[in-house]
């Protein structure tokens, strides 16, 4: 369809990262946008500054014939009364994917997927294309602290867009280059197995019309076992990858190290990210830019200046003389990744993880995975699973039932707590230690609006 004729626009779901970043896209455009989502948060109030009309129930009442496109989450049902609405008048509906894909056919699109890392590795080569002049407009499913926002709107022929694997989502995108930072078993409520995962990620790199365009993790086996042009670029820590880094430096509130592509050295470059996943991050997003002929000192200088993303090792501030980090993290590697980071970074400070499991059939269908997800935390706090309508599982496991079985196999200092009230209580009795919030629901609320940080 003709984005550019379109007038005015619903937006079902509008308070969620990426609906969010699609009203922006068209208020950019000077387009009439309105939308409805159940929850007031600090996206749809800011939206509302920017004179978008916000409804705070789904009612069919909302839509009329006046709207020419409706875009829709994920998350929203088919029940939806308000999808349901724009159906019977016969208004252009459209998912956000769907939308993204129509989009990405009037660029030359960059698609970060895979299980782990996409936020990250998105928001760098934006900010490294941003650094190289290349001003493109970018789609991520978080906030980019640089840019203060999940969306930016360039005026060049370049569109970065962070591709989700859920449902195969990333499918619907039309892909000029694509970076995989990671692939793991995860969403197995819609795909069959890990087999069946790595089927659709070759599906999503076969649309390649250029196959040397891909940048990928090489130590991945779930990658490497894919069908790939040897003129793919592979990245890792490993010295058997095309780039990769050699004398990793892990120094306080930091890390640097020289970047190599083959035998030749590219130079040094210094980040503030945590963790040998995050130099993967870093990788996945230098070999994209070399792909598009970017200079590495404007590679390093982006990456050294890069300020951090929106709940991906955010650090709130202080609260009790405790440091407050809050992170998205929500799949076992994931959690891994993260401790191991933090663990490293201070070596020296008692680590507390709190940690909301999100969806019950994700909890129920990796709940072995999680037994050892927090190794390198002294004191692990679980609170109870953030539900998510329609991926609910019948044969739930309970986040109390997952700290009994952490504490069981790995006798760590376990607690499961189930209200802010309590939580709060139960976290006055440390001192100068590093607490993470962690977890993809609405855990994060609890450090940043009820803790009341001095510096969030």
């Amino acid at each position: 369809m003709r984005l550019d004729k379109t007038k005015k626009i619903y937006l079902i779901g509008i308070g969620g990262i990426g609906v969010s970043a699609v009203a922006k896209y068209f208020l950019e455009s000077t387009k009439e946008v309105t939308g409805a989502d159940l929850v007031k948060s600090d996206i749809t109030e800011e939206l509302e500054k920017r004179g978008v009309q916000v409804f705070y129930e789904h009612d069919e009442n909302n839509i009329d014939e006046s709207y020419d496109l409706v875009i829709y989450s994920s998350a929203v049902s088919k029940d939806n009364p308000e999808f349901k609405k724009a159906q019977e008048l016969g208004i252009k509906t459209l998912s956000y994917f769907d939308f993204l894909g129509e989009l990405s056919q009037k660029y030359k699109t960059i698609v970060v997927t895979g299980t782990h890392g996409k936020s990250t590795v998105t928001s760098l080569i934006t900010m490294i294309m941003i650094k190289a002049g290349l001003d493109p407009t970018v789609f991520v499913g978080t906030s980019i602290k640089d840019l203060k926002s999940n969306f930016r709107l360039g005026k060049s022929e370049y569109l970065v867009v962070e591709g989700c694997e859920y449902q195969a989502n990333m499918l619907k995108l039309n892909p000029q280059l694509i970076g995989i930072p990671s692939i793991d078993a995860d969403h197995l409520d819609f795909y069959k197995d890990l087999e069946d995962i790595k089927e659709h990620f070759q599906k999503f790199i076969d649309k390649l019309e250029n196959k040397d365009n891909l940048v990928y993790n090489g130590a991945d086996q779930n990658i490497d076992s894919l069908r790939k042009s040897s003129e793919a670029l592979s990245v890792s820590l490993n010295s058997s990858s095309d780039l990769r880094v050699e004398e990793l430096k892990k120094v306080e509130n930091g890390q640097n190290f020289s970047l190599f592509l083959k035998n030749e050295n590219l130079g040094n470059v210094q980040t503030n990210l945590p963790g040998d996943y995050n130099i993967t991050n870093i990788l996945i997003a230098s070999g994209l830019a070399l792909k598009l002929g970017i200079k590495a000192e404007i590679i390093s200088q982006a990456i050294k200046e890069f300020k951090g993303l929106w709940r991906r090792f955010e650090i709130i501030g202080e609260w009790n003389t405790n440091l407050i980090i809050s992170d998205y993290a929500h799949h076992p590697q994931e959690l891994k990744s993260l401790l191991k980071g933090a663990r490293e970074f201070y070596p020296n400070k008692k680590i507390v993880a709190v940690f909301q499991p999100h969806q019950e059939d994700r909890t129920q269908r990796l709940f072995n995975d999680f037994l050892d997800s927090f190794k390198d935390a002294d004191d692990v706090i679980l609170y109870p699973i953030y539900e998510v309508a329609g991926r609910r599982s019948e044969k739930a496991k309970t986040a109390e039932d997952l700290a009994l079985e952490i504490h069981k196999k790995e006798n760590q200092t376990i607690f499961y707590i189930d209200t802010y009230e309590k939580l709060k209580k139960h976290l006055e009795n440390y001192q100068d230690s590093v607490i993470l919030i962690i977890g993809a629901g609405d855990i994060d609320n609890f450090s940043r609006h009820y803790l009341k940080i001095v510096g969030s």
